[in-house]
Order: structure tokens, then sequence, then C-alpha cells
């Protein structure tokens, strides 16, 4: 999960990709990208408690012509909106962050895991990112909800595929 998430399954032969993706604009559910996007939204329709709108606003500049100008005339719109992640992490104490977190996670597991529904009850689903990484608590319980089993978690899956590349060549 996270920038330029995607999921698929190996079938023991090959590796099934059912959903091709169109990138973060449209299709990153549950990554920092559709986070940021959901937190400056909730800011702005006035959607969030109040001392997290406070807090939002020490630790981000939170003026619209600031935002328009990450957005709209920057690069990596995505990067910029992913920043906001880290908010959300630091106030997992909140009920609304929390739940913001879970429904980020089942709009991902709607489109993406349960593409795989048909083989689900016979393996677990495993997560690479930080996104995942951090959010594991909220994926058991989306996972129990929506009937999948969860698997491991790689905060950074670079490191798995040195490890299994420097592996083979041994």
């Amino acid at each position: 999960m996270g920038t330029g998430s995607n999921c698929s399954y190996f079938n023991g032969t090959a590796l099934e990709q059912r959903v091709k993706s169109l990138g973060f604009s449209v299709m990153d559910d549950a990554s920092g990208n559709y986070f940021g996007r959901q937190l400056i939204r909730d800011y702005y329709f006035n959607n969030m408690p109040q001392h997290l709108k406070v807090s939002l606003s020490e630790k981000y500049n939170m003026d619209s012509d600031f935002i328009k100008f990450n957005l709209y005339k920057q690069p990596n719109p995505n990067a910029y909106l992913a920043s906001f992640a880290e908010f959300m992490f630091l106030n997992k104490d909140s009920e609304y962050i929390v739940n913001l977190i879970k429904d980020g996670i089942r709009l991902f597991a709607k489109n993406m895991i349960l593409q795989y529904k048909d083989v689900l009850h016979t393996v677990p689903v495993h997560f690479a990112g930080s996104i995942a990484y951090f959010s594991q608590d909220e994926i058991y319980d989306v996972a129990n909800e929506m009937g999948f089993t969860v698997g491991s978690f790689e905060r950074r899956p670079i490191e798995g595929l040195v490890k299994y590349h420097s592996e083979q060549l041994s």
C-alpha cells in the first residue's frame, strides 16, 4: 500500500495482476497521497475535530494558495500530499484518524484485494510500504471485517528484494 500501490497474486507459476493501475491521481487508495488529500479535504470541509484542525495548521502551511501552488505548480504533487501522512500516524490516538485510516484500507481492500476473493481463503495477504507498516492494527481490523487473512508486513520492500537477490547469488 502506498503511492504506486497495487495488488497481485503469485499462483506458483505466474504473477496475476487483475487490476491495471492508472497512477496516483486515480487509483492509490490508502496511500500517503490518498490520506494527505483526505486530511486536506476534511480540514477545509470542517470534517475533522477542531483540536486536530489546529494541530494540522500548526504543523503544515494550510493556506489555500500555498496548497494550490504545491498541487498545481510544483512537481510531484503526490509526494506533497503524502507528506501529510506523518501527521496521521502521530495522531492515531484520535478516533477520527483511526476511522480515516480504516476507511482508506477498506477502499483499498474492496478495489484491490477482493479482486482475488476466489483465492483469498487459501493464502494470506502480505503488505509492503510504510503506510501499511504503520497501519497494521487497522489492517488487521479491516481484514477481520472483510474476511481475508493478513500475512507479513515489509516496511521497506527494497530491503526484502536485496536480501532475496543476494541469497540467489550465493
